[in-house]
């Protein structure tokens, strides 16, 4: 009697854990279909790059405060369609040294408009704390997810590219869009 309540008290401490593993999944970006874009304003024109070359992963918990979001993206990846102001965006980077934009997110919080995800971008050998709203949308059996930040070049320590002693503004906006499976 004592074997049947014991393996009865063990079958159900499973059946508890199951529903949390369930909803436990993790979801990757798919290459190509997936992009990060930057856009920099001058006075005398836009500045637009892009990648479709980086790793994205999101894994979900039991719950959205549980998820994580890792984004690693290899600077010299992005292009403007202007290998010239590429090659400029490289060395104002310090790419050689610093190869990687990256983001860890800490935590991530459900709000009316999507969800919030806080967490810490690395980018030019910089750690600072950031968070910005992402917006699923879910087709078929995909989800694309949006969102976007604006980082300032200078607390990144990067000195502002100049065209013709003029410089960028300070402001670079990011947009990503990830697609990943359901």
């Amino acid at each position: 009697m004592k074997k049947t309540s014991l393996s009865n008290l063990i079958a159900a401490a499973v059946l508890i854990a199951i529903p949390s593993l369930a909803f436990s999944k993790t979801y990757v970006g798919l290459k190509g279909e997936s992009q990060i874009a930057y856009h920099l304003h001058h006075p005398m024109h836009e500045i637009e790059g892009a990648s479709k070359d980086f790793d994205c992963t999101v894994d979900l918990g039991s719950d959205t405060t549980h998820a994580k979001v890792h984004v690693k993206a290899k600077i010299e990846n992005f292009n403007s369609g202007n290998s010239s102001r590429d090659s400029h965006m490289m060395e104002v980077t310090d790419a050689m040294k610093y190869p990687f934009v990256e983001f860890t997110s800490d935590s991530v919080r459900h709000e009316t408009s999507g969800y919030r995800v806080f967490g810490k971008l690395s980018f030019h050998g910089v750690k600072k704390n950031l968070d910005f709203v992402v917006v699923p949308t879910y087709v078929k059996d995909r989800i694309d997810i949006k969102g976007g930040f604006t980082v300032s070049l200078t607390d990144y320590k990067i000195d502002r590219p100049a065209l013709l002693f003029v410089k960028t503004a300070d402001e670079l906006n990011m947009a990503l869009d990830v697609v990943v499976k359901q």
